[in-house]
């Protein structure tokens, strides 16, 4: 369905004011209003349940995927109340991840175009380029630094790395929203490098911008000392050059984008500019590979592992309530997302708060919207755009945790740009 110019016009600030929400959300609570930082944790929500009246005013949202959320997680907010933590304000907040953010991905597609998504993708490489200074910055500041500063203006926000570096976080709360942002810069990155000379005018980035973004990005690989970043990079990567080799034409663009980025990252070990990142996150990786063992293992602790390992869960029932597994509900505690089951893991999370029986109808309907977008983005292998996004959007979509609040507002980006890259138009 293509809406009308006006229709469109009228709604598509508010997907813009989401999107700028969920970068900048992080620094409003750390540095422009620390006294806000917990009203702020909801700064998103209005939009949301604007948005969700407007649709059901035209009938947007169609998705069953999104439907069968929603209602499990009405019957989940009463056995949370019944049978879990009985606390209203953790139910309310678990709720509404589900009942409102999950179906303002399909909201947001519906009113997205190739243009807006292309424009946000424009935005948000431009956006990484003072990020990445940012990042820097906070690396090899002290965490009592203004610019570590965490949530309500209390403690730090870095997160522990190696060598004594912390992990940054960028205008994020955590560092986990960090590494997120970096994954869209990473998929559009290579979209620009690949298309940006087919481009109308308006829509494209300056070479020159574009390479420095480039530089930006190789640069705060290190820095970041995440190897999700890494993982992430990697899987964009491969994905869209086995998607190019059926297409001469496409296969031509990713390797010439694949030279110039190789050139990039050799000016970038050449430049003098990576300082002790390297050695950081070296050291980073050797402390974590003894513990899962190299990408390998993070792919299957993070994705496979922790599927099979959420089924052997001792929980009750009915889990332990729906919003207890997030940092907010665990808030109200005292606790963490560790105090009662290991909540970073999506499927840990939805198993604990839910119990295993509507636990697993959770991941089925989160697993069954990604294999859905996903069989669309290998019918349209030729959707350079599509394609970048595919393999992150499916991921994040279907294993992504939902615990704290910069990776909710990430699943819901990822995942309303790709799907609206998919629409045909």
């Amino acid at each position: 369905m293509i809406l009308s110019k006006k229709i469109h016009d009228k709604y598509v600030k508010w997907v813009w004011a989401y999107l700028l929400l969920f970068i900048f959300e992080g620094a409003l609570r750390k540095w422009i209003a620390p006294g806000l930082s917990t009203p702020l944790l909801m700064a998103r929500t209005p939009i949301v349940i604007y948005m969700l009246f407007i649709a059901y005013k035209y009938n947007w949202i169609d998705n069953p995927y999104a439907k069968g959320l929603m209602v499990l997680s009405i019957i989940c907010f009463f056995t949370a109340l019944l049978f879990g933590h009985h606390n209203l304000f953790i139910a309310a907040f678990g709720w509404h991840n589900y009942f409102l953010h999950f179906p303002f991905i399909v909201i947001a597609a519906k009113i997205l175009n190739r243009e807006d998504v292309i424009k946000m993708g424009k935005w948000i490489l431009y956006i990484s380029v003072p990020m990445t200074l940012l990042i820097i910055e906070q690396f090899y500041s002290p965490q009592t630094a203004w610019v570590n500063v965490g949530v309500g203006g209390e403690g730090s926000s870095g997160f522990g790395g190696a060598m004594g570096y912390y992990r940054p976080s960028g205008t994020f709360a955590f560092t986990s929203g960090y590494t997120a942002f970096e994954s869209l810069v990473c998929a559009f990155l290579i979209f620009f490098f690949m298309e940006n000379s087919n481009l109308p005018k308006p829509l494209k980035i300056k070479k020159i911008y574009l390479y420095a973004i480039a530089f930006c990005y190789i640069l705060c690989l290190p820095y970041s000392m995440s190897r999700s970043m890494v993982f992430n990079t990697v899987i964009i990567f491969a994905f869209v050059l086995l998607c190019s080799t059926k297409n001469m034409k496409s296969l031509k663009k990713i390797i010439i984008a694949s030279i110039a980025l190789s050139v990039v990252a050799y000016v970038v070990l050449k430049s003098g500019y990576l300082g002790d990142s390297l050695a950081a996150i070296s050291e980073r990786f050797d402390q974590a590979g003894e513990v899962e063992g190299g990408l390998e293992g993070t792919f299957w602790d993070r994705y496979i592992g922790g599927f099979f390992n959420s089924l052997l869960m001792n929980v009750p029932v009915f889990g332990y309530g729906l919003g207890i597994g997030t940092n907010v509900g665990a808030k109200f505690i005292n606790g963490d997302m560790f105090t009662i089951f290991n909540a970073e893991s999506g499927f840990g999370m939805t198993i604990g708060e839910t119990g295993l029986f509507l636990g697993l109808f959770f991941i089925y309907f989160r697993f069954a919207w990604a294999i859905n977008l996903f069989k669309k983005g290998l019918r349209q292998r030729n959707n350079t755009l599509a394609v970048c996004l595919l393999p992150i959007m499916c991921l994040t979509l279907a294993t992504g945790g939902i615990g704290a609040v910069p990776m909710m507002g990430y699943l819901v980006c990822v995942c309303f740009l790709g799907s609206a890259a998919l629409k045909n138009y």
